[in-house]
């Protein structure tokens, strides 16, 4: 472990365990003191952070920008600054962006090489032979930079070319190592430039934003080494922040290994492979698609897969056993609730009439008038076929009448008078709970209150259930 020295005026407020620095003028210093993953905050009520200090401590730090060769203003906004003077990350605000002046300064704690992280072989092999198109994810704070600059240092020792993007350039690399920053250069420049030098590895720290998903995707297309830094509460949650950002089929061309750093150590390794398969839990051949498999390189078995259900990009983890094998997901686990909404989307835009949809596993329950079952099946089944094909899922045509109904006991009051609402009062278990009522051939949802009751206010809905009547649809949960 190499000892971090700043040489700076900074230099007071720090020492060995000091990973941050937080000021407020008029307000006592605050430290984050630790290691990532494991630190706590230190204030000293004694120690304030004074206007007039403050402001001579901004002042020295822009000397420092201007003296010193590895200092940088990497933003300079009227109300923010944001600069970096030798392993020092600064960020300065001002009145009225925030409610007074403040600075944080963050500091690595240390910098460690690759063979204190103690990793196995294999997956050293992988990182420094194999993958090349790495993600290094995880929360705040966790270590992820610390770790790729172990990993630069294991690419700068076998001689590689190696560039980095850096929103600050705060990694603290070998002077042979080119740090770009986009400061001072477009997306489109820093593009431009990396692919007219083709580097063997590029770092890039951090991916934020689409401008950022999209520079990923096109340097790694090329071929060039990729590892990028992503935040990510949950080591696939760096995967989906990609969806839509980046086609799906091309994900993992784009991102072969993610690496998740908890505590400051790699806890997870996940690797992308596309195949053309049924997804998990679902039976029919006919469903089979493109799907993402995602695997954990040290569980060594299949965690999730990705893929179209209907207009939607589903991430759908794996069930399995005590013993870590594959087992079928049950009907809920199939589908998850943003698909089926995705699906009724699809079929309000295809369908003339109302409907109701209930998922069965891979399978799809379609409940619509009688009147309109003919026209939705088509001749010889030609227009339900093309409807399965659209919708990804097998589809058996019922009609309200096959609609499970509720069996509980309901009262009907009031709708009499002009304002005056007709009132369904329901059981108590079913306070505030969406409810399907079936009217003539059309479906009404309501929402019931805290006593269970549903208010129709509508004049004509009203007279229409007084009308034709009603039954109340037993759902999905």
């Amino acid at each position: 472990m190499e000892t971090i020295l700043g040489n700076s005026v900074l230099d007071k407020y720090f020492d060995e365990q000091t990973m941050s620095l937080h000021l407020k003028a008029d307000r006592p210093v605050l430290r984050k003191k630790g290691t990532p993953g494991n630190w706590q905050p230190v204030v000293d009520p004694n120690e304030i952070m004074t206007k007039e200090n403050f402001h001579q401590l901004v002042d020295a730090l822009f000397k420092e920008v201007e003296t010193r060769d590895d200092a940088f203003l990497e933003i300079n906004r009227e109300l923010s600054k944001v600069m970096q003077v030798g392993p020092y990350r600064i960020v300065i605000v001002y009145a009225p962006l925030s409610d007074g002046m403040e600075m944080t300064v963050v500091k690595p704690v240390k910098k460690m090489s690759m063979e204190e992280y103690q990793l196995d072989p294999e997956l050293f092999d992988l990182l420094r032979n194999k993958a090349k198109g790495i993600l290094i994810s995880g929360a705040p704070g966790s270590g992820k930079s610390t770790f790729a600059g172990a990993l630069i240092d294991v690419y700068h020792k076998d001689n590689h070319i190696i560039k980095t993007i850096e929103s600050p350039r705060d990694l603290m690399l070998n002077d042979d190592i080119v740090q770009y920053s986009f400061t001072y250069g477009s997306h489109d420049e820093v593009r431009d430039i990396l692919l007219l030098s083709r580097p063997d590895y590029t770092i890039y720290d951090e991916v934020r934003n689409k401008p950022d998903f999209e520079l990923y995707k096109d340097l790694r297309l090329t071929g060039i080494g990729l590892v990028g830094v992503i935040h990510a509460t949950k080591p696939v949650d760096s995967i989906q922040r990609f969806i839509g950002s980046v086609e799906m089929g091309i994900i993992p061309q784009v991102i072969d290994t993610v690496l998740f750093i908890d505590k400051g150590q790699v806890s997870e390794v996940l690797q992308l492979e596309l195949t053309a398969k049924v997804p998990d839990g679902m039976m029919s051949e006919e469903l089979a698609r493109p799907v993402i498999v995602v695997s954990s390189f040290l569980q060594k078995r299949p965690l999730y897969e990705i893929y179209t259900f209907g207009e939607q990009v589903v991430v759908m983890p794996i069930s399995t056993d005590a013993e870590g094998n594959t087992k079928t997901p049950t009907k809920t686990q199939v589908v998850s609730q943003y698909a089926k909404e995705g699906i009724q989307r699809k079929l309000t835009q295809i369908l003339p009439c109302d409907f109701l949809i209930e998922i069965k596993g891979s399978e799809l329950e379609l409940y619509i008038p009688e009147y309109y079952k003919g026209k939705v099946i088509g001749k010889g089944g030609a227009a339900i076929n093309e409807l399965e094909k659209e919708i990804g899922l097998r589809i058996h045509v019922k009609t309200f009448n096959d609609l499970p109904l509720l069996d509980a006991k309901i009262d009907i009051a009031g709708g009499d008078r002009k304002n005056d609402p007709l009132i369904i009062s329901l059981p108590e278990e079913y306070r505030n709970k969406t409810i399907c009522l079936l009217v003539d051939d059309g479906l009404i949802y309501a929402k019931s209150n805290d006593q269970a009751n549903i208010l129709i206010n509508n004049r004509e809905t009203s007279n229409l259930i007084k009308k034709k009547g009603f039954v109340i649809v037993k759902t999905q949960n």
